[in-house]
């Protein structure tokens, strides 16, 4: 493996959809909470539930239901897609059953619908989640916490270089999952905040 493939797949582990996820409950708690104890206590939930994702993809890799972590080929995209939504509706239950703030509730739904809108468009080409969900969750910071931080999409382009570099995704498929990434959280961003008037 030479130096830059190295690189990439560092990059590409480093900033990955389920370790950035991980940082999302985090945010939305405290952001509309302050209290940092309800924020860590959240967290770990929502982590544990990644781990589960993450755990049950590796067991399907070594099974040989997915070719990778990656989930490269199309075709092994649905299911995974389904598990996904089936793992979101049961934290949804654990969410409700544990009174967890409204937000998370919010967090949540937009996940489940970031996967619907991304599992329709990877039935027509492969979709990158990292850059979906990076710039999912920068648009996010840019919208709840001001212009600043329009700053951490300059990590974009090292993203989508990664992605490109370990033959993921090529640079079209890069773009597309960085702006409907944007795109999905800007809409749910207003249907919360301006038509359910929310946060």
């Amino acid at each position: 493996m030479t130096k830059s493939r190295l690189i990439a797949e560092i990059i590409s582990i480093i900033l990955s959809p389920l370790v950035v996820l991980a940082t999302v409950p985090f945010f939305l708690v405290y952001e509309t909470t302050g209290n940092l104890h309800l924020a860590i206590s959240w967290t770990v939930l929502s982590v544990a539930f990644i781990l589960v994702f993450f755990v049950s993809i590796l067991i399907g890799i070594k099974l040989g239901m997915v070719s990778n972590i990656d989930i490269s080929r199309r075709e092994e995209r649905p299911r995974v897609f389904l598990f996904a939504i089936m793992l979101s509706i049961i934290y949804l239950l654990t969410l409700y059953f544990y009174r967890a703030p409204m937000i998370m509730f919010a967090g949540v739904l937009a996940l489940v619908a970031g996967i619907v809108v991304l599992g329709i468009a990877n039935t027509f080409t492969k979709v990158s989640w990292h850059l979906a969900v990076f710039s999912a969750f920068m648009t996010l910071l840019v919208l709840a916490e001001g212009w600043i931080f329009l700053f951490g999409f300059l990590l974009t382009p090292v993203i989508a270089w990664a992605r490109i570099r370990t033959k993921n995704h090529t640079r079209k498929q890069t773009i597309l999952g960085a702006c409907l990434g944007i795109v999905t959280t800007v809409v749910f961003y207003v249907i919360f905040k301006y038509i359910l008037k929310y946060g």
